[in-house]
């Protein structure tokens, strides 16, 4: 889907590690119908950690980039890492969103 840029947001999910921005993820693409099934971490078969170093480590180290069709609008989703080692994927990705999703771990 092409999109004009007034049908186009950019959003950025930020949060601790483990704080569950993957997984929310994969339910955001699950419920827009961009996946058929929604994978897992601890499975290795998320949309976005798809890099072998991030099934090694079982986080997200780099950010990615995913989108999904929603109400005649295109929205990018950036998956961000959660450990202050890797905040220049966070500050990069910061820079192109139009919003910002912090995600906190209820437990």
């Amino acid at each position: 889907m092409s999109a004009n840029t007034k049908d186009l947001r950019n959003v950025v999910l930020l949060g601790h590690s483990d704080s569950g921005k993957t997984t929310l993820i994969e339910t955001m693409l699950y419920e827009g119908g961009a996946i058929k099934r929604r994978g897992s971490v601890e499975g290795q078969n998320t949309v976005s950690d798809h890099t072998d170093l991030e099934h090694e480590k079982g986080k997200t180290i780099f950010s990615h980039q995913m989108f999904v069709n929603w109400k005649n609008n295109k929205i990018n989703i950036i998956d961000t890492p959660g450990f202050d080692d890797f905040v220049g994927e966070v500050v990069s990705s910061l820079k192109v969103a139009d919003t910002a999703v912090i995600v906190l771990n209820a437990a």
